[in-house]
């Protein structure tokens, strides 16, 4: 039986005892099988989200042909820019809650809720409180 796991990232200590915003990757993009364990995922980004200067951290997990899945941690108030991606995009946030704005309006997407964009919709975000969001997109 194989044991969920994934792969890991580590911070990086640089001789001073400060943490650098580098990270040693052990990892594989693509693969017949990639598995995670997103909660331990979040738990590093957490940490180097509270650290960052942006308030966020992001770690892709998955970038196979077209398929993208990228974990992002922010700290609350943290804003991204208006942005659009070419292909669909889905949007699940894991903890916290974020507040998506689309020109139809805002949605906050509460821990365990799911939204998905046609291609080319523009939006912004913004972490009402911390939160962790799996992005999925499918390049065109």
């Amino acid at each position: 039986m194989e044991t969920l796991g994934g792969d890991f990232m580590q911070k990086v200590v640089n001789a001073t005892g400060s943490r650098k915003s580098a990270v040693l990757r052990v990892r594989r993009l693509a693969g017949k099988r990639l598995t995670f364990m997103l909660g331990a995922e979040d738990d590093t980004l957490r940490e180097f989200a509270e650290d960052s200067k942006t308030g966020r951290a992001g770690k892709t997990l998955v970038k196979e042909g077209p398929l993208r899945i990228t974990l992002v941690a922010l700290k609350k108030g943290t804003a991204l820019p208006s942005h659009h991606v070419e292909g669909p995009i889905s949007i699940q946030t894991i903890r916290g809650c974020l507040r998506l704005t689309t020109e139809s309006g805002n949605i906050d997407v509460p821990a365990g809720g799911l939204i998905a964009l046609g291609p080319g919709v523009v939006h912004t975000a913004m972490a009402h409180e911390d939160c962790a969001i799996l992005v999925t997109f499918a390049m065109p």
